[in-house]
């Protein structure tokens, strides 16, 4: 089973060993731990490219530097990030003591800085990585350094959850516990069209 685990990652043996020894040593407690994307999981960015149809030709590294340029960035986070109104049915059930947001951005300071522009997230922890598939060592290191204890069970939402379906046995694996993924379709900052469990 481990080889079969391998074959899509690039890190360590010596370094998933480790997690796993880790791992064996934290307490185990009967709660669940819950995981948020941001973009398109708890907000979604819909209104901002019917407004600014440009965004769509400067993604991911471009955002920031367009915005800054032809926006200004802190008068873009002003108009389309305070004081938005934004589906909670997600938040709504998180701990903000124990549960977080990681995020995948181009520049971690301006997906951080569209985060905290939004009062109701002041108090999450977030964790920005440069691309989707970071996202899973980020998760297992949050778990075994920062949280210290395995939970029962772990609660992903994302709306591109490839990355955690494909390394869900690792990531079971590695922490004992188990891994619910959970799809996330929004509809505009309307509601939610779909939030279901991936089998």
């Amino acid at each position: 089973m481990k080889q079969k685990l391998f074959e899509n990652i690039i890190w360590w043996e010596a370094v998933i060993d480790f997690w796993a020894d880790w791992a064996q040593n934290l307490e185990k407690k009967e709660n669940i731990f819950q995981v948020a994307d941001f973009d398109y999981t708890l907000f979604s960015r819909d209104d901002q490219m019917e407004k600014i149809p440009e965004l769509k030709e400067n993604r991911g590294n471009l955002w920031p530097k367009y915005l800054f340029e032809q926006h200004g960035m802190m008068k873009f986070l002003k108009e389309h990030y305070e004081n938005i109104v934004f589906p909670t049915d997600i938040l709504d059930k998180f701990d903000d003591s124990r549960d977080i947001i990681i995020t995948q951005g181009g520049s971690t300071d301006f997906q951080i800085s569209k985060i905290r522009s939004m009062k109701q997230l002041d108090n999450y922890r977030v964790i920005v990585t440069p691309n989707p598939e970071s996202k899973i060592p980020e998760l297992i290191r949050y778990v075994l350094f920062e949280l210290r204890y395995i939970p029962s069970e772990i609660i992903i939402y994302e709306d591109r959850p490839q990355y955690f379906i494909e390394h869900r046995e690792l990531i079971e694996w590695i922490l004992g516990c188990n891994l619910t993924i959970m799809f996330v379709e929004m509809d505009g900052n309307k509601g939610y069209k779909k939030i279901e469990e991936v089998k």
